[in-house]
């Protein structure tokens, strides 16, 4: 049957239509027929960057391959499966190249599989520069100098943007080696969510799960930092932010092996952060500046759980009323 004969004027094969709402004209810019997975597994036999990379038994060799590829370029809103082991650095294009809102899904069957690890013991694992991405799945491990994600926010180049980026449900696991976790330099709009970071540790006590690092614009805004776990880490978090939201985290100040300076901060004097929301976390130790709790000087530190009642922030029910002094 001539396909052509019986489609409709106005509709383009592959691209599904959806109806709208009446009398509105309104219908979804992107549905299902746009949008395609691709595959990744260096472990499979037909591993190849050659591939299309579409069918699971044809994945691409590397992800970096996968992004690469010129002849079934993988464009916005796509998807990208990951069956296997990763053992390289990726950095993305920019946000005006592309391609951005890439679902990045980690495909093993438990929370340590796949493993994400470096090519390079001073290289990210992923280095986002484009806007959208969601991260879900991987079991990452600390390179010895560097950041397992980094988010960029122009410090590279003007377009370098990874706003409204989404990373959630990974492991990310310093070895005892790793520096750190997640970096960003500014990036907003961005969700850190159920993420578990664990033995962050370097001979200088300054391994981290979490650091705003230098920011050519302005520290992150808008950011979401809901249901993590920090434990066993030199350092928590360090996220210097403005506008944003924490809540349902948990840290753990004295680990098995190590035992924390920075818990959990919003604000350092270097980085003022300030206006963020932060209620319903777990802060267990010295709830003060001294024992590595600090946030800015109008943030909200209400109803959160910490056991340090003996501090004028804590009140008698273990739960605080104010930031730490």
């Amino acid at each position: 049957m001539d396909d052509f004969k019986y489609t409709p004027l106005g509709v383009v094969l592959g691209r599904h239509h959806i109806w709208g709402f009446r009398g509105t004209g309104s219908e979804p810019a992107i549905t299902s027929g746009d949008i395609k997975v691709f595959y990744v597994d260096p472990s499979h036999a037909t591993a190849n960057d050659g591939n299309e990379g579409l069918e699971p038994e044809e994945p691409f060799a590397t992800l970096a391959g996968c992004l690469a590829n010129t002849v079934n370029p993988v464009t916005d809103f796509d998807v990208i499966r990951v069956n296997g082991d990763l053992s390289e650095s990726v950095i993305t294009g920019d946000s005006v190249v592309g391609p951005n809102y890439i679902t990045l899904i980690g495909g093993g069957p438990n929370r340590y599989s796949p493993t994400w690890a470096s090519g390079a013991v001073d290289a990210p694992c992923l280095d986002l520069r484009a806007i959208g991405w969601r991260v879900t799945g991987f079991r990452f491990t600390g390179a010895v100098s560097e950041s397992c994600v980094v988010l960029r926010y122009t410090d590279t180049n003007a377009n370098d943007i990874s706003a409204r980026s989404i990373i959630d449900n990974n492991h990310f696991d310093g070895l005892t080696t790793g520096l750190r976790g997640i970096a960003s330099h500014g990036s907003y709009d961005v969700w850190i969510v159920n993420n578990t970071f664990t033995s962050f540790h370097t001979a200088g006590i300054t391994g981290i799960g979490m650091e705003t690092l230098a920011t050519p614009l302005a520290i992150p805004y808008g950011n979401h930092v809901i249901g993590n776990k920090f434990y066993d880490c030199d350092n928590g978090m360090l996220w210097s932010s403005n506008g944003s939201l924490f809540s349902e985290n948990v840290v753990q100040p004295t680990g098995y092996t190590y035992a924390m300076t920075i818990a959990f901060q919003t604000s350092t004097a270097a980085k003022l952060g300030d206006d963020n929301i932060v209620y319903g976390n777990v802060f267990p130790g010295d709830f003060s500046l001294a024992g590595g709790y600090g946030g800015g000087a109008a943030d909200a530190w209400l109803g959160n759980f910490a056991d340090d009642v003996a501090e004028a922030e804590v009140g008698d029910n273990g739960f605080t009323i104010l930031a730490p002094t």
